[in-house]
Parts: structure tokens; sequence; C-alpha cells
């Protein structure tokens, strides 16, 4: 009876976990590829995120070599050695050890999903997203294919073509199958060739500061998994505008040990006081949030569109003035451009970067691979503190 009840118990908690789990709807697709190839694309088998951890269906890691088997309603992944039993009505997973993880498999579509970093770390697999088309691609593989561009390149085509089918919008038959140049039907212009990347350089920045600017998206969760996955703290330049904050984005941000800044849209034609106030309240709202305030400001047009009177109020009231000195432009390019272009500017200088990135759908895929980039040429990079000589337009280290 004791067991009957746990069983039951189990169920109804993973039922409740599982209504997030759901996959997202049209306006925001996830498409999956294993190595080179992009799988068929439906609403039973796209990824689904939970707590801002990815899931797929577990045939995604039999198509790489894992062996699955099924008894008494415990799934069993191995391959190489490594095991994981996971019963998604009790909720609980280990490993040939007996080791437990935190991250259980879920039973929805007619099939079980299971966490993807999970499986990759204990099967010696990669996975990464990136951004095509205004969506996502999750892909998942064994170290035996293209890179991310690579293969979003070759396979730009097929990723439309998938992307439209799903959303029921026709394609023109002259849509290239490998990333060619036949002029699609789409008020988007052409993005250029992606430029290849100096893995040699002669420059290198000294240290590169990664700064978010401007509300936070549904894309930022995908960013904070990227930089946690990468071991890199940042900076969020949040808007004033606190109407316009997620709680449970900010709580991560700083949960997570980024540093929280603020971001004006001042006018010139602003009072010093009214734009001291501005920070004075989203600061209150913070400390609500999170339980710390900030002392770390930027200026959406610059700090020295700021004027002297408006600069000196705001330092008087205790505020640090950063600027950007290298903006990504991962708003408007794909994230296989933002990374190549911005590795480009990256050898051409020695100087400290500040590095301006948004919260847009190709954010997180660029900082995985600028992070991985980084890594390779051992930049170093930082989140920025009070204690941080502020870098600014102005030179106003104050």
């Amino acid at each position: 009876m004791k067991r009957l009840l746990t069983r039951i118990l189990g169920v109804l908690l993973c039922a409740a976990l599982v209504l997030p789990l759901l996959p997202p709807s049209a306006g925001a697709l996830t498409l999956t590829a294993v190595n080179d190839t992009l799988l068929p694309v439906s609403e039973g088998t796209m990824p689904a995120r939970l707590g801002g951890e990815l899931y797929v269906p577990y045939d995604v890691f039999t198509q790489l070599g894992v062996s699955s088997s099924s008894e008494e309603g415990v799934l069993n992944l191995s391959s190489g050695g490594e095991t994981l039993s996971f019963s998604p009505d009790e909720g609980y997973v280990y490993d040939q050890y007996m080791n437990s993880y935190d991250s259980p498999a879920y039973s929805m579509n007619g099939t079980v999903y299971v966490p993807v970093k999970l499986c990759c770390g204990k099967f010696g697999l990669t996975y990464s997203t990136f951004s095509a088309y205004g969506e996502t691609v999750l892909r998942v593989t064994d170290g035996a294919s293209q890179s991310d561009s690579e293969f979003a390149s070759s396979a730009s085509g097929d990723i439309e073509r998938a992307i439209n089918a799903y959303k029921g919008v026709p394609t023109s038959p002259d849509t290239p199958n490998n990333g060619g140049n036949t002029q699609k039907p789409s008020d988007k212009p052409v993005e250029p060739p992606i430029p290849p990347v100096e893995e040699k350089p002669t420059q290198k920045p000294g240290r590169v500061y990664l700064t978010f600017f401007g509300p936070t998206t549904q894309y930022t969760p995908q960013t904070l998994d990227a930089l946690h996955g990468a071991g890199r703290l940042a900076t969020f330049f949040l808007s004033t505008d606190t109407a316009a904050w997620s709680s449970d984005t900010v709580r991560r941000i700083v949960g997570e040990g980024h540093t929280a800044a603020l971001l004006l849209y001042a006018e010139p034609s602003v009072a010093p006081d009214e734009l001291v106030e501005r920070l004075t309240a989203a600061n209150k709202q913070l400390a609500f949030l999170t339980g710390v305030n900030t002392r770390i400001f930027s200026n959406a047009d610059g700090c020295n569109k700021l004027t002297a009177a408006q600069r000196d109020a705001i330092i008087a009231a205790g505020y640090r003035l950063w600027d950007s000195t290298m903006d990504s432009g991962d708003s408007t390019q794909s994230a296989p451009m933002t990374y190549a272009v911005t590795a480009q500017r990256f050898a051409a200088t020695n100087a400290t970067v500040v590095l301006r990135l948004r919260h847009s759908a190709s954010t997180a895929s660029a900082v995985q691979s600028l992070s991985a980039y980084m890594l390779r040429q051992g930049i170093p990079s930082s989140r920025v503190t009070l204690n941080t000589s502020p870098i600014n337009l102005i030179s106003d280290i104050r």
C-alpha cells in the first residue's frame, strides 16, 4: 500500500512538472539536429524546457549510438560503459553506481523525454544551440561533424523549409538545399558569407567584459544557460522601466553571480534630478526582487550624450558610468555571423573590450561560440563591479 501511494504521488508530481514542459507554440519553434542531420519537426518530437534545462525524446540519443532498453517502467540508456536509468513515474534517475541525479525523465507525447545536459555529459556527447531564421536549433553531436557555423550554412535551406512547413508557410521551389545564393522570397536581406575566424591572431583583447543591454526577453534564459555552461560571469544593464522586467529572470541573473546594472534612456532635456529618481526607483525594485542594489549605470545612447549636469548628478548619487566599446551585432545578425565578426574584431585589438550583446534569438549561441573562442585564445572575461575602474566614452573614471 505504501509503495502504491508513493507511485501515485510520484505520478501527480511529474504531471505537475510536465505542464511547463509542453512544447512551445509555432511562434517559439525549436528544431533538433543530430550531427549533420536535421530531424523532422512536430509538436510530439520538439525539444522542451523545464527550469532552464533542455529535454529531448530519448531516441535522439539512440541515433548517436546510445543503446536503450525498458523494464518495468524504467528506461535504461547505455554507452561506453556508462548507464543512466530513468523512472518517469517515480521521478528518479541513477547511474550504474547508484548515484542519483536531480534531472528526471518525463513521459509526454507518447515517449520519454530525457535531460540533454545530463545525457551528453554521461555519454561523452556535446550539445549547442544556434539561431536560424528567427528560431532556435538544438544540435547534439558526437564530435565527428561540422562546426555549428558550417552546419548552419550547409543546412540553411533544409532549416528554412522545416520552419515554413511547421508554420504552414509556402516555400519557394527556388529555396536552396545547401545554403546557396538563390534569392529567397523574403523581406529579409540575404546575409553575406560568414568570414573566416583567425585561430592564430597576432593580437587579442587583454580582457573582455560581457555586457547585455536592454530588457530581458524569452531568449535570456538560454543566454544564462550558455554563460553557466561556459563558466563565465557577465553584466546585465536592465532598463529602468521595471515593468519590462521578468522577475524570475532578474532573480536568476543575480542568483547566478552576474552583475545587475541599470540602463537609462535619457534625453538631454530631462532634469538631472529626474534621472536620479528613475535610477532610485529601479534600484528599489531590484532590491525587492533580489536583496541587492547596484551602482553601475549606462545610458542607452552613450554616456557622452548626457549633459555635464546630468553626469554630475548621477555620479553624486553614487553611480559609476559605463559604455560598451564594441557591438556584437547580435540583434541583427545570425549567431554564426555574430561570432565570426566579433572574433575578427577581437583579433584586431590588444585593448580591454566592453562587448555589447542583447537578448535576441542569436545571443545564446553566439555567447557559446565566443566563450569557446576566448578559451582557445586565453582571453579572460569579467563582470563589472563597483570597484572596477569605469570604461566610458568620456573617460570619466569617477
